[in-house]
C-alpha cells in the first residue's frame, strides 16, 4: 500500500506523495505506483539506492516517468516551484479524454496554475484517470479545491483533494 511504499522511499529521502495503483475490480495493487520526492537530489538518491533492490520478494524498478506518446516530443519541465506540496491538488476520476491542457484550463478558472499534469500509463501513454495541479497562491488553491471537487467533466465527477492527503471514502 501507499504507506508501506512511502516507508521504503523515506529511508533515502524526503517523500512528498505516494500513489499505489489498484485494480478497479479486484481492489488489489497492480504492482506499481508513483512516488514524488521533495527534491531532485532525493529523486537521484532513490534511483541509485532502490532501483533493482528487493522488496517483499519483488525487484523494484525505480526511474523517472517516461513520456511514451508518439505524437509529442519529450517534455522538459521547469524546476519545481513548490517544494512542500502545500499548493498541489490531487485530481481523481478524470475522464480518459482529459489531457494536461484541459486540466490546466479547468483549474485556471479559479486561479494561477503553475503546473497541470495528467498521470499516464508508462507502457501505453494512456491517461491513468488522475492528475496533479499546482497553483499559487494558497487562497486560490483552496478556492479551486472547494469549487472543483464533485464537478462533472466529460460525464465524470472530479475528486479533488490536497496532494498527499488520503481522500475520504466514497462508497
Amino acid at each position: 500500500n501507499s504507506e508501506e511504499l512511502a516507508g521504503v522511499f523515506q529511508k533515502v529521502g524526503s517523500v512528498d506523495m505516494v500513489e499505489v495503483i489498484y485494480d478497479k475490480e479486484s481492489g488489489r495493487s497492480r504492482g506499481f505506483g508513483f512516488v514524488t520526492m521533495s527534491s531532485m537530489e532525493d529523486c537521484n538518491a532513490a534511483i541509485e539506492k532502490l532501483d533493482g533492490a528487493d522488496y517483499a520478494g519483488r525487484t523494484l524498478r525505480v526511474n523517472f516517468p517516461n513520456r511514451n506518446r508518439v505524437d509529442s516530443p519529450p517534455v522538459s519541465r521547469p524546476p519545481r516551484m513548490d517544494q512542500n506540496n502545500t499548493n498541489k491538488l490531487f485530481v481523481g476520476n478524470l475522464a480518459w479524454g482529459v489531457d494536461d491542457s484541459l486540466l490546466h484550463e479547468l483549474f485556471s478558472e479559479h486561479g494561477k496554475v503553475l503546473e497541470a499534469r495528467v498521470v499516464s500509463d508508462r507502457e501505453t501513454g494512456r491517461s491513468r484517470g488522475l492528475g496533479l495541479v499546482t497553483m499559487s497562491p494558497e487562497a486560490e488553491v483552496n478556492e479551486a479545491l472547494n469549487k472543483m471537487d464533485g464537478v462533472s467533466v466529460e460525464g465524470r465527477n472530479l475528486r479533488v483533494n490536497m496532494a498527499g492527503e488520503r481522500p475520504a471514502s466514497r462508497g
